[in-house]
């Protein structure tokens, strides 16, 4: 049987065996287009029409309308499945040997699938479950920063939430992918008590809802603190995978590292290989539901000195990275000072807050509204601003 000898590629029907089964438990591969990537890689360019079209009359002149072109480069990465099994597969006739590979095939598929799901949402490897250095930011956690700030209380005003703000980035929604605590939190919501999403009960997946395409899977929320993800997954995403899949039967050695020698435990080793690839063209065709970061304030200090020289800005530290804060998010609330805040400059961690004016000397309470996705103080922090006499 040429299929199970040693270093042979699977033939082309269970390749599609196994494609189909990624196809089927990776919300991803569901819900997004397949693109065949060589293995080299492949590039994938956005094309970004800036202006709309134009009427131009009889023997009039026409203008320029632009094009912005994004070039995305979609890499295989490989990854592996192994396992033990008697060596007995080695003398079995060859109905047999098949009744043992097709659960290897069919468990392959689900893990692949899986495995898919948690690296190009989360960008780890799915046998640690810690960040993938060869994945490096190429994941929606890291690429998607229009965020939501989950409240299982009201989980139909996030999703509400997170379609602004792709439509307010000129995208189309075309699905939806829903961790199964999102699931059940739309399933218990109730309007003058009564449920508003009843098809998702028990745990149910309906493939749509609201007329919207929805997979259900909890590899949304298996690594990292991510609810729900919406958006245009049809046009602006592409998986894809390498259609020579290597199979090998190792019968010597201790090729998974477990310290135990095949031959001296009379086993044979069943080995697959997948190169899969995947893409986000355009990260502002999603949102992300997640699970506030609560965030605090390190450290806030204006400059000048007292009565000498007046303040004409803070200096901010935070607890841990931020993205979408904004001067409008910032408010100066009178104290034994008072100072008016104006624009807001830096990212990540640290930021600095220009000051229009001080017309007092002393302490202000600066607050910061909580932003989809991070929480902060409601308390607020003192900073004390100065003002030349």
């Amino acid at each position: 049987m040429a299929t199970l000898s040693k270093g042979t590629l699977f033939n082309p029907e269970i390749v599609s065996e196994i494609i189909n089964g990624v196809k089927g438990k990776s919300s991803l591969a569901a819900l997004a287009a397949q693109t065949p990537i060589p293995f080299n890689g492949l590039k994938e360019f956005v094309f970004t029409m800036d202006s709309e079209v134009n009427i131009v009359a009889e023997n009039a002149a026409k203008s320029h309308g632009g094009i912005t072109l994004t070039p995305k480069t979609i890499v295989p990465l490989k990854i592996e499945y192994g396992s033990r099994v008697s060596d007995e597969f080695m003398y079995a006739a060859e109905e047999e040997q098949i009744k043992i590979l097709k659960p290897f095939i069919e468990g392959f598929a689900r893990k692949a699938a899986k495995g898919l799901d948690l690296m190009a949402l989360h960008g780890v490897n799915p046998r640690t479950m810690t960040a993938s250095t060869v994945i490096g930011n190429k994941h929606f956690d890291a690429e998607v920063m229009q965020l939501i700030s989950y409240d299982s209380t009201n989980p139909d005003a996030n999703i509400e939430a997170a379609v602004q703000l792709v439509d307010g980035s000129e995208g189309d929604v075309t699905g939806a992918i829903f961790s199964k605590i999102f699931s059940a939190a739309l399933a218990d919501y109730k309007v003058n008590n009564v449920k508003q999403f009843p098809e998702l009960a028990w745990g149910a997946n309906p493939k749509s809802v609201n007329g919207l395409r929805v997979e259900i899977n909890k590899t949304v929320s298996d690594a990292g603190s991510d609810r729900a993800i919406v958006g245009d997954f049809e046009n602006a995403f592409r998986w894809g995978y390498a259609k020579e899949i290597p199979m090998e039967i190792i019968p010597y050695g201790d090729p998974d590292n477990s310290g135990e020698d095949l031959k001296g435990h009379g086993q044979v080793y069943l080995r697959a290989e997948l190169y899969l690839g995947w893409g986000i063209l355009n990260p502002a065709s999603f949102a992300r539901v997640v699970v506030p970061t609560s965030i605090s304030v390190s450290s806030a200090t204006a400059d000048g000195t007292s009565s000498t020289t007046t303040s004409t800005k803070i200096t901010i530290t935070l607890s841990s990275d931020v993205v979408g804060l904004k001067a409008e998010h910032f408010t100066l609330e009178d104290g034994t000072g008072k100072a008016a805040p104006g624009a807001l400059t830096g990212s990540g961690k640290n930021y600095v807050l220009a000051l229009d004016s001080v017309t007092t000397q002393g302490n202000v309470t600066m607050k910061i509204a909580d932003i989809g996705g991070f929480d902060f103080p409601t308390t607020g922090t003192s900073v004390t601003v100065h003002k030349a006499t």
